[in-house]
């Protein structure tokens, strides 16, 4: 399984919905926070996640590709939109495997209408997501392990703690 996300629409979800994800007024950290987010997500399904951001504020300057586990992070530039950058890549990949793309983007959903990639809406794909990550009921589309989780690493442990206290561990 594949899954694209439009990470402007995602963190906009985090915002409705809270849960500290997204950080106000740290547009950095919020993107760093919902990387690492999805990636806990994508290596507890072994699945692989394209997530793709808009251009930044103006004279910030981000990598253009970044890497976090199983997550890719495109960060376009000026005049790029995420909607063109992941229409084509998804339609593409939906070929020969199983795609979802999260976006709220009617353009998007539109332009996956005719492929098998499937659009999932940022806060029904979140309310899923949390339920699988909390051993929660299955989510209906996505493949799901028959154990639920069981605990956290170390590492993981540490990443919670700095996302709750705002601290590096």
């Amino acid at each position: 399984m594949k899954l694209y996300v439009d990470g402007d629409d995602m963190l906009e979800a985090f915002r409705a919905a809270g849960g500290g994800v997204s950080v106000e007024g740290d547009a950095a950290r919020s993107r760093l926070n919902l990387a690492r987010w999805l990636a806990r997500y994508a290596e507890h399904q072994g699945c692989d996640v394209d997530l793709v951001f808009g251009g930044g504020d103006p004279g910030e300057v981000l990598p253009p590709m970044e890497r976090h586990g199983r997550v890719r992070v495109s960060n376009l530039g000026p005049g790029q939109q995420v909607w063109h950058e992941i229409a084509g890549l998804a339609n593409r990949t939906a070929q020969s495997e199983r795609v979802f793309v999260v976006t709220a983007d009617p353009r998007l959903a539109q332009a996956l209408g005719g492929g098998k990639a499937r659009a999932v809406e940022p806060r029904r794909f979140l309310q899923r997501i949390r339920a699988v990550l909390r051993g929660g009921r299955r989510a209906e589309g996505f493949d799901e392990p028959d154990e639920k989780f069981s605990g956290l690493s170390d590492e993981e442990v540490g990443f919670w703690l700095d996302f709750f206290t705002g601290e590096e561990q």
